[in-house]
Formats: C-alpha cells, structure tokens, sequence
C-alpha cells in the first residue's frame, strides 16, 4: 500500500504517498504574525515561550482530514495528525501502536473472523474531543457515512467501499462487516491507508452541511489529538496549542507555530542559523552541516520508493523496447553514489526493502550504454549528424516533470537529462510544483491529466504491501497508465489472501511481471536524514510521519532568544 511522499514524506501505514528529496516539513522559531515577505520564513523574532516551530513545504488545500489530499510532502496529513488520532499508529521502530482503539484488530485476539470478513474495533473510553464531548461509535459510524455519500467529494473511496454494513455493539465498539476479506482492512481504516482517513466530531460536522463548503474545512477547531487548531494565515503560517485534553495527558509543548516555507536551501540556512528545531535534510546538505556542535541527526529507514515513470499512453513510450532502452541508459548506481551519497539504495521494485513482500532477486535493466542504443536502433530510432535519434522524421524527445521543492529530485532530473543525450533522446525538464504535481485531473494535477512524458515520483509505501493503487489498471495511482490484466488478478488474490506466505509469494510474481513490463524505472529506497537542534528530546519519527509523536516533544532550556 502507499500514500504521496518525498524526502519529506514519510507518509503511511499501509499505502501511498509521494515523496521528493527535502520538500517536509521542519521547524521555525517564528511567531506566526512575525515574518519577512509572505512565504520566506525571514523572521528572526525570538522562540515564544513553550513552543516549537516547524515549517510545511506547501500550504494546506484544506485542513478537514476528510478531504486530505496526497503529495510529495504529505503536507495536510502532517497537520492532520497533530488534531486528529488514528486508530492504529507506527512507532519509530515500525511496531504498531493502537491510538483511538484499545487494541489491533486480530485473528488471535478475536477481533476479526477467521473469514477475514468481520472486524471489531474497541474505542478508548476515555477519549474525548477536545471541546469535552466523549468520543463515541457514533462519531465512527457518522464519519464512515460522509466517506461513502456520493455527495461527499472525498479523493478516494478505496478500502470503505468493501464495508457491507457497519454497526455499533455499544458507544466504545464498532464492527465492520466486509463484502470479502481484504487484508489490508485492519490497520487501514481510519488511520493511514491509501488516502488517510480520521474519526470526526459528528456534532460539530452535521450542523455544517454541506460538508464541502463547512467552515471546519479552514477551522478544524474541535479534535482528540493531542494539539487544537487555532489559526491559519493562507500561504504563510498554522498555529495549533496544546490540548488539554488529550487522552495521554497535555503535550509538553504549548504551541506548534508552522510556517509554510517551500524551499529547502532557505530552511537549510534558517535551521543553522536556529531558527528551526528539526528539518529532513537532502544528503548533500548533510555535507554543509558539518561542524555544527548544536545539530543532531536521526536516521530513518523509510517506505519511500522513488522512481522515474513512463506516460504509456504517449508514443513510443508505449513501446517497452524504448522503455527498456532508456533504463539501460540511466546510470542509477552512479545517481545513487553521487546525488545521494548512497544513502539512497537503487531499488527494483515497488516493495521497500525492509518488506517482508520485496524480493531481492528481482532486477531491473542495468546501465549498459551499447545495449540501450541496440534496443533503440532496433526500435527504429535512429541517430542522425547530430547525435539525435529520428524516426520517420520525428526526433526522440520527451517531457520529464519535477518538482523544485525536492532537491535531489531535481539534481536527478538533471543526470537524467544528460545520461539520455548521450543516447540521443532529445529531454526537456519542466518544473512543476509540488502541489499542482498531484492535484487531480479535474483541477489540472500534472501526473493525473498525463501532461508529462516521464516524471520523478517518490511513492511512499506501507506497512502492507498491497500496491494495487499503483499498479491495478486504472488504479488511482497509476500515472504511467499502465495495464497488465495478469498483474490485475494477481493483486486480487493478494488482497483476498489471509496467508502471509501465498501473499509473498504473489507478490514477488507481480514484481517480476512488472519489471519486465517496465512502466516504473525505479531509482532509490530513501533512507530519510533528519537534523534536529539538540535542544529538542524526543524527536524520533517514524517511516511515514515525522508529526506521528509530536505530544512528546519538548525543548530543553538552553541560552537567551533559543
């Protein structure tokens, strides 16, 4: 499963984000109404008392969770989890935490049926929202209910639409019933997922119908995490305090002040300079950090999968010859080694490598220069006086989007361009933002209206394995347009499938199917560098969510305006 990510990412328990190099979110030391020109982060105003201060690398489309939409930052799931629990959480070792429910759904425990078809979820009982009212069932079951009205614009249905009925056995439990078991059911619903989901407070949403014009959606003002919503300057900053009650007691900071700051090298200068607590920094920028004695690095093993993908829909991408061409003309180790300082690996599949679903064994092409121009000879591209391969008169070039607000993304953008000039394949780069690179179609999202030809896209996977959102036909996911009706029925049997053994073993054929088929040339499996001033304890994230225990961040006393 995946969710959008980059090297600020860090998205989901189970499916896909998207992800970049350097484009999180990290942490300002300004007061929200103190600040440079709109979007710098200039501010040099002094830490206010109690807070932390971090910066986002987009503004927020929308601040309700039920309308929570997917990019390479993961930039309104980060806020999301400050006001909002999920029922099950990750910890920085990958263990799984019950959050809203008392414990993880289990054939063992009884909580799901030996049919896969039913699932129980207990409730804390001593959860409430933050402006008193308890958290019940009926706040489950009234949110279930928006996700699934055909009135209600969420991005994705994906996972609820297997929900036959739901019901309350009493106001702390919840069951589910399934119309066939899907494995992923347990630790996807209401917490991270594919398109991440969080229980709402019913009494405050259904006097703000119609749901997508509620002033929640700005001024999510009543939630159970463990920080309320206070403010939101468009474009520019988010205020959130504490939450007094929070059901694992009021965090130890006071205020989160987050500033939205796209570029990486301005937060790179404002974390040295001490205005920021914690950044995901590039590896390269690791390198500029080098002697500072207040800085601190934790190092995180990440579901991050990057890869270039093809548009199979535009001509000759369409052509696996021509795909198989230009992966062999890519060095990917060498982009590893000298972009990443290796500690990106070069990956071959979709699966991260610490999965139990990723097989080792399978490859993609290698960088093989003479091979790559055979293939394209064969294909009938050839090349000219120029260097440049034609065909038919038409010259081999093609549209390669990314995304300015991660920097190893565009640095690779860049050794891609030139390692394919040296095949004869003509690249243009075009830079799009984050955000509009995963709006969707109908708002003119460059991967989901297929404006591209290839596109750097770091997906964020899970922790199952299920990656139909990507590769399915028509998965929502699947910019590359890609369709293998074999891989199809694979996916099916491996969402259906209770064994973890018969998964695996689907799972590693739908991994050679696809690299065979090639409609993702993958680069790397991040594994993410966070700096952090030493002043703050307990910054330990996790693989998909550095906000994930942000109720246990404090800072330590240390010298004036610090």
């Amino acid at each position: 499963m995946t969710r959008g990510g980059g090297e600020r990412t860090l998205a989901a328990m189970r499916r896909f984000t998207l992800l970049g190099a350097a484009v999180l979110v990290m942490v300002s030391l300004s007061n929200p109404g103190c600040s440079g020109p709109a979007g710098t982060g200039a501010s040099k105003a002094p830490r206010a008392a109690g807070s932390i201060r971090f910066d986002l690398a987009a503004d927020p489309a929308n601040l309700n969770p039920l309308f929570l939409h997917q990019d390479a930052a993961s930039v309104e799931q980060q806020a999301a989890r400050l006001a909002f629990l999920p029922f099950v959480d990750l910890d920085a070792k990958g263990r799984l935490i019950p959050e809203l429910i008392t414990r993880v759904p289990s054939v063992e425990n009884g909580d799901i049926s030996s049919d896969g078809r039913t699932i129980v979820y207990h409730l804390r009982a001593n959860v409430r929202w933050s402006d008193g009212v308890p958290v019940t069932a009926q706040d489950v079951l009234w949110t279930l209910h928006a996700i699934m009205d055909p009135n209600v614009p969420v991005p994705s249905r994906e996972g609820y639409d297997l929900i036959d009925r739901a019901s309350a056995k009493d106001a702390h439990t919840v069951v589910f019933h399934l119309k066939h078991a899907w494995a992923p059911a347990a630790t996807t619903f209401f917490s991270y997922g594919f398109r991440p989901q969080f229980v709402l407070p019913a009494h405050v949403l259904r006097k703000q119908m119609p749901l997508a014009q509620a002033p929640f959606n700005a001024a999510p003002t009543v939630g159970d995490g463990p920080f309320t919503f206070v403010s939101w300057q468009r474009g520019e900053s988010l205020l959130y305090k504490a939450n007094p009650l929070y059901w694992r007691g009021s965090p130890k900071v006071q205020r989160l002040d987050i500033r939205v700051i796209p570029d990486p090298q301005t937060n790179l200068v404002m974390l040295r300079s001490g205005q920021l607590d914690w950044n995901l920094i590039a590896p390269v920028q690791q390198q500029t950090l080098r002697g500072a004695s207040d800085i601190r690095y934790a190092y995180v093993s990440t579901a991050v999968v990057a890869g270039a993908v093809f548009n199979l829909s535009h001509p000759p991408l369409d052509d696996v010859r021509v795909r198989r061409a230009i992966a062999m003309g890519v060095d990917r180790e060498g982009i590893s080694k000298k972009i990443t300082l290796g500690r990106y690996p070069v990956t071959n599949a979709i699966q991260p490598q610490f999965s139990w679903a990723y097989d080792s064994s399978v490859k993609e092409p290698s960088f093989d220069p003479a091979g790559s121009d055979a293939l394209l000879d064969a294909a009938g591209w050839k090349r000219g006086a120029d260097g440049m391969r034609r065909k038919n008169g038409k010259t081999l070039s093609l549209v390669y989007v990314q995304f300015p607000e991660s920097m190893t993304g565009v640095r690779v953008a860049t050794a891609i361009q030139a390692q394919l000039r040296s095949r004869g394949i003509a690249v243009e780069l075009k830079s799009v933002s984050n955000a509009q690179l995963f709006l969707p179609s109908s708002r003119g999202g460059t991967l989901a209206s297929g404006q591209f030809d290839m596109a750097y896209v770091p997906f964020t996977m899970g922790s199952d394995p299920d990656d139909s959102s990507i590769l399915a036909c028509n998965a929502p996911s699947n910019y590359m347009r890609y369709c293998n009706e074999q891989v199809d029925g694979l996916e099916r049997q491996a969402l259906r499938s209770t064994s973890m053994t018969e998964r695996k073993r689907l799972y590693a054929r739908i991994e050679r199917l696809v690299a065979n088929d090639l409609p993702i040339l993958y680069l790397f499996n991040a594994d993410y560098i966070y700096a952090y001033r030493k002043q703050l304890k307990a910054f330990s994230p996790n693989a998909f969510l550095p906000t994930w225990n942000a109720a246990r961040w404090a800072i330590a006393p240390s010298g004036p305006g610090r």
